[in-house]
């Protein structure tokens, strides 16, 4: 498998082309908080795939698109490190000419204890699948997201905002049309293959109201 870009816009053709996004880590929030702060905007909930209509998530995504940190996030202390002040600056400068990507574990960390409230946030490692950029060792494969580019931060995934916590376009008004796709998640809102993962891209894809852009299928893994 070589890694790909896939790409679809105003006239709805999936083009592919070779990988661009870079491996990394990502600095994101652990599922409970994200679903507790998010929760609120389901006033009235329909109960469909797994979204926030009840107090505690019944179903758990551990994908990149969780409200993660960001060298300009409000959450950061005020009060920094030379050392931590050294690494928003670089992050900054990756974020002004390509991709604000972080590839030393330590360096997460480090920006993880930058937030406000370091518990509620933990460290996850992307990869477009079929990439030849390492893994760290010692860290758990979770499964396939369908992402735009991940960063520091993490990346729009479109199996969150369909199936766990919308905040875009959001999923299907009947929340019938992905039903099979969300039935072949696995105990970590994952696609356990990357066939089931491009299938559903490419149903999501298809339907008008999709956010269009250049998505990957994304390897998540975690400690």
């Amino acid at each position: 498998m070589k890694p790909i870009v896939f790409s679809c816009y105003d006239t709805g053709e999936i083009t592919e082309s070779d990988d661009r996004f870079p491996a990394g880590y990502s600095v994101v929030k652990k599922y409970p908080v994200v679903y507790t702060e998010n929760r609120s905007r389901f006033a009235c909930p329909h109960r469909i795939y797994a979204l926030p209509f009840l107090d505690k998530p019944e179903r758990t995504y551990l994908g990149a698109d969780r409200d993660g940190i960001t060298p300009y996030d409000r959450e950061l202390r005020e009060i920094l490190t030379e050392k931590e002040r050294s690494l928003l600056a670089r992050l900054k400068s990756f974020e002004e000419n390509e991709y604000c990507i972080i590839k030393r574990e330590e360096d997460a960390e480090l920006l993880r204890g930058m937030a406000k409230s370091p518990d509620d946030y933990e460290l996850i490692h992307t990869r477009v699948a079929g990439s030849g950029d390492s893994c760290p060792e010692g860290w758990r494969f979770l499964g396939y997201d369908v992402c735009y580019e991940v960063e520091c931060g993490g990346g729009f995934s479109i199996i969150c905002d369909c199936m766990f916590i919308c905040r875009w376009h959001g999923c299907d008004d009947e929340g019938t049309l992905f039903t099979e796709d969300f039935e072949k998640l696995n105990e970590n809102g994952l696609f356990d293959s990357w066939d089931d993962a491009y299938g559903y891209m490419v149903k999501y894809l298809n339907q008008e109201w999709s956010e269009k852009g250049d998505y990957a299928v994304y390897e998540i893994r975690r400690r």
